[in-house]
């Protein structure tokens, strides 16, 4: 059987992380084979270990990474489901999470979908991006997305979010209750905006765009993009302004009389 093993560290505040250790050990012992035996039974696998990975994973100082943890459970001829959920347990544990969790059947804002996607993005073990990358296969969930979602930059598209469900291991009774957040954050994303640029804007004004570069007259590629409003009033413009630099809509105080801007060199 080969030296004892270390005993685990006592200074370790990670229960979780113990716990993981703990469990591959009994693992090991169960199966009754050397760290040697191990490695060369993940060299054929999708993630061959060598002796020390396998040893560090069970030596309770730092969390591994998922994949070690799953080519040594089965090696040992053991499920990997608790091998992840004792995994997931450590991870946790080693970073702080959102202190909310908004409860998917009361969510209908984005910004309340997106802080319950982060806190069972915790829950999942902040799995590494690339990772839920290559988990979710096919492409349909991009590194730079999620990232921008958990940074509350974007939104996930709808077979995004049921990639991520996948992913994160989230029980698939629960994806529907999921997705119906989805819809409604989604439509109070788009709804709002529109009622207020409606509300702003009045009706059977139009806004003519065009471009400072491109025609021959303006040679130079850093000419900004210029706009005609064509009948608004100042709020609509600056309504109208506002709702395409991303800034919530709001009125302008001013002059409420017609205005219009002049093309450039009178064109």
């Amino acid at each position: 059987m080969g030296r004892p093993e270390k005993p685990l560290p006592t200074d370790q505040f990670n229960r979780g992380l113990l716990e993981l250790a703990y469990w591959l050990r009994e693992r090991r012992k169960e199966s009754g084979l050397r760290y040697i035996d191990l490695a060369a039974r993940t060299q054929n696998t999708q993630h061959p270990c060598s002796v020390s990975t396998l040893q560090r994973a069970a030596g309770g100082i730092s969390v591994p990474r998922l994949p070690v943890v799953e080519a040594y459970a089965h090696a040992c001829g053991a499920s990997a489901d608790p091998a992840r959920r004792y995994w997931r347990e450590a991870r946790a544990q080693s970073r702080r999470g959102p202190s909310v969790t908004p409860v998917p059947r009361l969510i209908n804002t984005p910004a309340e979908l997106r802080l319950a996607l982060q806190a069972a993005y915790a829950k999942a073990g902040y799995l590494p991006l690339r990772e839920m990358e290559r988990r979710a296969a096919h492409g349909r969930l991009p590194t730079t997305t999620v990232s921008r979602m958990l940074q509350g930059m974007t939104m996930l598209s709808r077979s995004q979010l049921q990639a991520f469900l996948e992913v994160c291991d989230i029980p698939a009774k629960d994806h529907d209750d999921w997705l119906d957040a989805w819809q409604r954050a989604t439509s109070a994303r788009f709804h709002r905006a529109t009622r207020e640029l409606a509300a702003a804007v009045q009706p059977r004004r139009r806004v003519i765009e065009y471009e400072r570069r491109g025609h021959g007259h303006f040679p130079s590629p850093q000419w900004p993009t210029h706009r005609l409003f064509q009948g608004y009033t100042r709020d609509a413009a600056a309504a109208y302004a506002d709702s395409r630099s991303g800034v919530p809509v709001g009125r302008v105080p001013g002059s409420a009389g017609a205005f219009k801007a002049e093309p450039p060199h009178g064109r």
